[in-house]
């Protein structure tokens, strides 16, 4: 009885170490990315739409994770963290003290502010200019990047003069965890 007891006992810790080493395994197989996602756009704003002489603007853009660094591992994913958005501008041509504002629409409420950005200034001294998320906008592309492996949005701007030509990135940085096993 005593044996059978022990056999017992043995077989089951022998278990539990087998399934505990099974998830340690799979959690070494874990590779973690860290990401940019860039979307390029381009506005030519040369008549005000606006009272105060300024002009509206909107363009639409996405993150796609079928493509980039991470598409080998979109089906194997894990978790996500969508850690950074920020705006550079890579060409400008317009007034010196023309700025740009606006907010970029994700969906389902959320936004993320373009805050007032001279752009010759930022252009002129290469900065990237850091936008604020609402509360809960990076969850929710999270939410939205881990169900459908993409998210589109609007950016909705206003440059406060005119004539403008710029062209501009939108980037998300995205640490990404997955398991290819």
């Amino acid at each position: 009885m005593k044996n059978n007891f022990l056999r017992i006992s043995a077989a089951f810790f022998a278990l539990l170490m087998i399934s505990t080493s099974c998830d340690k395994l799979e959690e070494l197989a874990d590779v973690m990315i860290d990401t940019e996602f860039e979307q390029s756009f381009s506005i030519n704003l040369t008549v005000p739409t606006e009272p105060d002489s300024s002009a509206m603007f909107a363009e639409t853009g996405s993150v796609d994770l079928n493509v980039g660094d991470v598409k080998d591992y979109v089906d194997k994913l894990k978790d996500l963290k969508v850690t950074k958005a920020k705006l550079i501008f890579t060409n400008y041509t317009g007034p010196a003290t023309a700025e740009m504002s606006g907010q970029i629409d994700l969906g389902g409420g959320f936004m993320i502010n373009i805050p007032a950005t001279n752009m010759q200034n930022v252009f002129d001294n290469v900065q990237e200019v850091d936008l604020t998320p609402q509360a809960g906008a990076f969850n929710y592309m999270k939410d939205q990047l881990l169900a459908q492996k993409m998210i589109s949005y609007t950016m909705n701007g206003k440059v406060s003069e005119v004539p403008v030509l710029a062209d501009f990135k939108i980037v998300f940085t995205v640490e990404v965890t997955a398991n290819p096993l």
